[in-house]
C-alpha cells in the first residue's frame, strides 16, 4: 500500500460500542495509517476508551477530533476531523460499527483516483447487541460474527459466505446504487476536500448520501464493496431522529442531484466561521 490511510469514526457518548469498534479497526489484517475519532461533543465518559486503547495499541495511532455539545452536528465534527487529518485516504466509520478482520484490505486494495467505496450493514437485533456490549468482546467463527444469524438471504451474502473471487463478483453485480454509506466507506482525502466535505447544515437523516451525491456530481463515481468488506451494525435507539427534517433532507438531496451542485454550503471552508 502506497498512500496513507485515516479511520475517522463518528461518535458521541456510546464508550460501549466505541470500544469494540475501535478493537475491531485494531484487530484488522491490514491496518490503517491512524484513527481519528470525529467526536460530536462527548463527555468525560469517552476518555477511559481512549486511555485504554492507547495503551493496548500504542503502535496505532489515535487522536481526538472533539467540539462542543450543541446537538446533532455530526457533518461539523466530520468536517473538523478531515480538516485536521494528513492521510491521504480516508475511511468513514460509525462508533456503532464492528469490521470484518479483512473489511479494511478490501477498501485499501480497491482504492482508486476519482472513485468512492460504499459497503452495507449487516444490522444486529437488540439481543445480540446487548450481549456483545455487556462481554465487550466479540469473536468470529466460519467467517462471520459468532452468535449471528442472518435474516435472510441479503444479509447472509454481505457477510461473505463465498471465496473472495465469487464475492467480488456479486459486488459487480450488484444491481443497488452505489450510495455513499457514511458508516462503511471510503474516499481520497482531495476528493472530499474537492468537494468541501459535509454538509454541515445537515441535521441526521441522509447527510451521508448528500456528500455521495456532490462527490457524484464532481465526477467521482462509487464503487460497491458491498459484499466484500462486511460491517456489523449495532443496533441502538435514535432519539435524535425527526421525521420532517429527514424529509426535509430528501427533497435537498433530490434538488441537488438535478443541480448538479459539487460544493457544500456549509462544509470545511466554512469551519473558521462556526
Amino acid at each position: 500500500m502506497n498512500f496513507t490511510s485515516e479511520v475517522i469514526v463518528a461518535t458521541y457518548n456510546k464508550p460501549e460500542y466505541l470500544r469494540l469498534c475501535l478493537k475491531s479497526i485494531a484487530e484488522q489484517s491490514l491496518r490503517p495509517t491512524s484513527i481519528c475519532l470525529a467526536d460530536d461533543g462527548s463527555d468525560a465518559r469517552i476518555e477511559p476508551v481512549i486511555e485504554a486503547f492507547r495503551a493496548t495499541y500504542p503502535d496505532l495511532p489515535l487522536r481526538r477530533s472533539w467540539h462542543e455539545d450543541r446537538g446533532f452536528r455530526k457533518s461539523v465534527a466530520l468536517n473538523r476531523a478531515i480538516a485536521g487529518s494528513e492521510c491521504d485516504y480516508l475511511v468513514f466509520l460509525d462508533d456503532d460499527v464492528i469490521l470484518h478482520p479483512k473489511a479494511l484490505r478490501r477498501h485499501f486494495s480497491c482504492a482508486m483516483r476519482g472513485r468512492y467505496l460504499t459497503g452495507s450493514l449487516i444490522r444486529l437485533d437488540a439481543e445480540l447487541t446487548q450481549r456483545l456490549l455487556q462481554a465487550q468482546s466479540y469473536d468470529w467463527s466460519e467467517g462471520h460474527l459468532a452468535g449471528w444469524t442472518p435474516k435472510g438471504r441479503s444479509q447472509w451474502l454481505k457477510s461473505m459466505p463465498f471465496p473472495p473471487a465469487v464475492m467480488a463478483l456479486l459486488d459487480r453485480l450488484s444491481p443497488v446504487s452505489p450510495n455513499f454509506q457514511g458508516a462503511c466507506a471510503s474516499v481520497w482525502r482531495e476528493d472530499v476536500l474537492r468537494v468541501n466535505g459535509f454538509e454541515g447544515n445537515m441535521s441526521y437523516g441522509g447527510l451521508d448520501k448528500e456528500i455521495g451525491v456532490r462527490l457524484r456530481n464532481a465526477g467521482i463515481r462509487g464503487r460497491h464493496v458491498r459484499y466484500t468488506a462486511p460491517a456489523y451494525h449495532l443496533d441502538h435507539g435514535r432519539s435524535y431522529a425527526d421525521q420532517q427534517v429527514k424529509q426535509a433532507n430528501r427533497d435537498y438531496i433530490l434538488t441537488l442531484r438535478k443541480s448538479g451542485e459539487t460544493q457544500a454550503r456549509n462544509g470545511i471552508a466554512q469551519l473558521a466561521e462556526i
